[in-house]
């Protein structure tokens, strides 16, 4: 995850699972010649108990001799601009201060201190919003944006035990025991109730059901990836064209990554994109005549032409393309 001479930025809590994972690699920055920074979000929701966690990470940080990263943001009016969770306000913010101070303070990487415990309530809770395979793999050791987790392979209860071998203290975040958030249910009340009534390591099950779903969706993105770049017929930015054919001859699961990967290709992500989406796309293309349409998020419009399915990122909002298309004034926006 890291290479000897690496500037690593470490999110940094104050709580005991991002104060482990400083330690730790304060520990391994001699024998890997590493410099550290700590950054620090605070999230201006709990009041004096976040200036409180603030304070804790900026004795931290001048104990040790650590460069530290404050930023401020009000959560509660992101969470109501954007509509969403506090938790995924937050969850959005967080990531977007540490990528800001990544790229201006020319870190390597970003370091988070998500731990096993973490990774095996993330498979629960992606499971009981019906997730598929990827959602199976629970949290990855390291994705795109140079994020690592060097401790999602450790215990919280060997996290706890190191800290008090250091007498290490930290802060503790009292809504991390508020039932209101799901999260904190599956972990005091789904887990334990699993542990007790069918199976006291329900969590090395987990995780080992993550490593082979990890494995069998690589096997299936690098399969799904041959069989799109076969299926393009048309590619610029911003729209592709991929044969119908393609996508009704192969297999139904195959066929949809061909399609998320259209979709992701025009719209720079999946956000949003859920599998009604996909299985939406697939009946255009196995159904519908030449001159359908479906309507995608990200103002993505798929087309049903002759032969093909064209996936294109519209310049105009979906809505007022509708509207226009009404007018028989208005010239046909179709590719």
């Amino acid at each position: 995850m890291i290479q000897p001479g690496s500037r690593v930025l470490v999110g940094f809590s104050g709580g005991p699972d991002s104060t482990a994972l400083a330690r730790v690699l304060m520990a391994l920055a001699p024998r890997l010649d590493l410099t550290l920074g700590l950054a620090h979000l605070n999230h201006g929701l709990r009041g004096q108990s976040a200036n409180k966690d603030q304070a804790v990470a900026q004795a931290f940080a001048t104990a040790n001799g650590l460069e530290l990263h404050l930023a401020h943001v009000d959560v509660r009016a992101l969470a109501k601009q954007k509509k969403t969770s506090l938790e995924a306000a937050g969850r959005t913010a967080r990531y977007a201060f540490f990528s800001q101070r990544c790229k201006q303070r020319e870190y390597s990487c970003i370091a988070l201190g998500h731990h096993r415990d973490d990774h095996t309530e993330q498979i629960l809770l992606n499971l009981l919003r019906g997730t598929g395979p990827a959602g199976l793999k629970g949290i990855p050791p390291k994705r795109e944006g140079g994020i690592i987790r060097p401790l999602i392979q450790v215990s919280k209860s060997d996290i706890l035990a190191y800290l008090e071998a250091l007498d290490q203290p930290f802060a503790v975040d009292d809504s991390n025991t508020d039932t209101a958030f799901l999260r904190n249910r599956v972990r005091h009340r789904l887990i334990p109730f699993l542990e007790e009534a069918f199976n006291p390591d329900i969590r090395t099950g987990l995780d080992r059901l993550s490593r082979i779903m990890a494995l069998e969706d690589d096997f299936l993105e690098r399969q799904a990836e041959q069989a799109f770049e076969a299926a393009v017929s048309h590619r610029v930015p911003g729209e592709i064209t991929l044969a119908v054919q393609a996508l009704t001859q192969s297999h139904p699961a195959l066929a949809g990554r061909m399609v998320r990967q259209a979709i992701a290709h025009v719209k720079g992500d999946l956000k949003r994109i859920t599998r009604r989406h996909v299985t939406d796309a697939l009946d255009l293309a196995g159904a519908s005549e030449p001159g359908k349409h479906i309507d995608l998020p990200g103002q993505v419009r798929a087309y049903h032409l002759r032969g093909a399915i064209c996936f294109k990122k519209e310049t105009l909002p979906l809505r007022t393309l509708g509207q226009r298309e009404k007018d028989p004034d208005t010239k046909d926006h179709q590719p």
